[in-house]
């Protein structure tokens, strides 16, 4: 555990709130997991993903028997093909690569060990108990509703993974993610689900997530879900589930403008805590650059959602100095209207351009912070997957500076090999302030976590 009385971070480095179960695993837990089974487990979906992303058909039975020998030469192997790092660059196709060693592991305990699928969601969870947090919110998705045995059965052996790890000075909690293409039918089964048959777990299931693919789903899109998700709140506040939302992380399929929005229209959805929002620390001539002219193009759809948008908020638009022409933007509207709402447009950027997006980051922020609204940062996830280009741009500065209220949090440690307090450490040295003055910017995270809602009424 974490020394309170020498780390003034302790709080910080002991509380997470932005993680994910399959990305929690240390090369030590697969060595554990494989070790019994390295000959028998298919090892096709790793090798078939590491070639196509690589150009190498790697041999990991070989290195799992050297590891279990005690050959340190099979154990950074292991190492070598599966945390992601810098060097790997910004390929979402090789981080899914190496996450697919994991996969391979989890699958055989899945499908041909009894008990495999809790012994896998108890190893995620203790991980945590190891590095020494204390309360950790655990996130994971399931993508197929469709599949209702399955959907339920996995979320109910993670909440129980939760539940049973919980005591002796540590706390885990559940959060089911929900896939944003079936993100209503999701809630309702996991709705009935806890109302119907699960109702001993629902102390350790205190919200919901939507995350994975971010591009292609606006915020509006799941208006009418968190809306249902309120009004069944407000029913019962006693089981209220709390809404996490990712949203701008990855939004080269849109504005800069528009991506700014997303954040701020995600957190006006009701969402307690929003993950990453790199689109409104990054500076926009840097976040221009990665892919180049990709945020000059988008969809009409898009363009009169911002229209809407910036008519809306003329006026704390206007006192941020964001100019807003309100009858150029109606004249506007009226030339797109009835067009197909798919074409792409394209606007290109200019400096007064890229200046007017950082006006409109500093309204957003401001609206998220009077919302109440919080961000969770994670900084080795945003650098290795190319959300952010370099640690001295990292959005975290912009953030901190401002008046949000903001989370560390670790996002997928294992594959990072960045556990929590590192990430903590990675901020008070790339933003030179001290532990003392982190600590009094941030303050304690466990006045962010889930319950509130619920302990409002207990």
């Amino acid at each position: 555990m974490t020394d309170d009385t020498a780390d003034p971070l302790a709080p910080l480095k002991t509380c997470e709130l932005h993680v994910h179960m399959g990305g929690c695993f240390s090369v030590d837990d697969l060595i554990e997991l494989a070790g019994p089974y390295y000959q028998e487990i298919d090892w096709s979906l790793f090798i078939d993903a590491f070639d196509s992303a690589y150009g190498l058909r790697p041999n990991p039975a070989d290195w799992f028997a050297r590891a279990g020998a005690g050959d340190p030469a099979g154990m950074e192997a292991i190492r070598r093909h599966f945390v992601f790092t810098e060097e790997d660059g910004p390929d979402f196709g090789r981080f899914t690569a190496k996450f697919s060693l994991l996969m391979a592991i989890s699958r055989h305990y899945v499908r041909h060990i009894p008990g495999g699928q809790q012994e896998v969601a108890r190893r995620a969870v203790q991980r945590h108990r190891v590095e020494g947090v204390r309360y950790v919110e655990m996130r994971a998705i399931y993508m197929s509703p469709d599949d209702v045995e399955g959907f339920l059965s996995f979320h109910r052996l993670n909440a129980e993974a939760c539940r049973d790890a919980s005591g002796d000075g540590f706390e885990a909690r559940y959060i089911p993610s929900l896939p944003r293409e079936a993100s209503g039918a999701a809630y309702d089964l996991l709705r009935r689900w806890l109302a119907e048959g699960e109702q001993e777990l629902y102390p350790w299931v205190l919200g919901l997530d939507f995350c994975h693919v971010e591009e292609g789903f606006p915020p509006r899109g799941a208006a009418d879900v968190c809306r249902r998700i309120h009004a069944d709140n407000d029913a019962d506040p006693a089981r209220a589930l709390e809404i996490l939302y990712h949203v701008g992380e990855i939004y080269f399929d849109k504005s800069l403008e528009s991506s700014v929005r997303w954040c701020h229209e995600a957190a006006e959805l009701g969402a307690r805590r929003l993950g990453h929002c790199t689109a409104l620390g990054l500076d926009p001539e840097v976040a221009a650059a990665r892919r180049g002219g990709s945020h000059a193009r988008e969809k009409v759809s898009e363009r009169l959602d911002q229209i809407d948008y910036d008519v809306e908020h003329r006026k704390g638009l206007e006192d941020v100095g964001v100019e807003v022409n309100s009858s150029a933007l109606q004249a506007e509207r009226e030339q797109l209207r009835g067009r197909d709402p798919d074409r792409l447009l394209h606007r290109a950027y200019d400096d007064n351009r890229f200046e007017q997006v950082r006006r409109r980051q500093t309204y957003a922020l401001q609206q998220i912070a009077r919302i109440g609204a919080v961000i969770e940062s994670c900084p080795s996830s945003n650098l290795r997957l190319g959300s952010v280009p370099s640690p001295d741009l990292h959005p975290v500065h912009r953030f901190i500076r401002s008046d949000v209220d903001l989370v560390i949090g670790a996002d997928d440690p294992g594959i990072f090999d960045s556990p929590l307090r590192d990430e903590v450490d990675w901020v008070v040295e790339t933003t030179h302030l001290t532990p003392q003055a982190l600590f009094e910017r941030l303050g304690d995270p466990l006045r962010h976590r889930l319950g509130r809602l619920r302990e409002s009424v207990s």
